[in-house]
């Protein structure tokens, strides 16, 4: 049985001035960085951690400093949403995180044709790119979302397709 004292989840609750509207898409980007999901509007979730307590502690203080007004909560479901839910709300982020990653290393793929050393040089920026937002993706994917395998495998395989486009260019 669980311990009702100790919660599972960490939850932010806020409040953020209309105006100016920047501050809202601010806070939005950075919950989404740290992988924190939405259960309602203006409450984010993500595991109970040291690291989750203390990036949700600065979003809170960039909230209230913003002239707003946030709480941080550690929870367990008791009714309502289970935890099964919770963490089912956190694979499909991640999932659509990695769906991004995949489709955008095809589109590279896609764009792959023997040409200039500029291009050759773009195609490798945008190939590191998107593998450090793959790195984020990961360290944010906190129950092991279905899709990252697929990422994965459309970055080795753009990758491979960069390494044999570079020796063609050398030849």
């Amino acid at each position: 049985m669980k311990n009702l004292n100790e919660g599972r989840w960490l939850i932010l609750i806020h409040q953020i001035p209309h105006k100016p509207p920047y501050f809202r898409v601010k806070i939005w980007r950075r919950l989404q960085r740290l992988g924190a999901v939405a259960i309602k509007n203006s409450v984010y979730i993500l595991p109970k951690s040291d690291q989750a307590n203390e990036d949700f502690q600065w979003v809170l203080r960039e909230i209230i400093g913003g002239g707003g007004d946030a709480s941080l909560c550690e929870v367990n479901f008791i009714e309502g949403l289970s935890d099964e839910q919770v963490e089912a709300l956190f694979r499909a982020a991640r999932d659509a995180d990695y769906s991004q990653i995949a489709e955008e290393a095809q589109r590279i793929t896609g764009t792959l044709k023997p040409g200039s050393h500029e291009q050759r040089e773009q195609i490798e920026a945008d190939l590191s790119r998107l593998k450090r937002h793959l790195e984020e993706v990961i360290v944010i994917d906190f129950f092991s979302a279905a899709g990252r395998e697929a990422a994965e495998g459309s970055i080795a395989s753009l990758e491979a397709r960069v390494r044999t486009s570079i020796r063609r260019l050398s030849d």
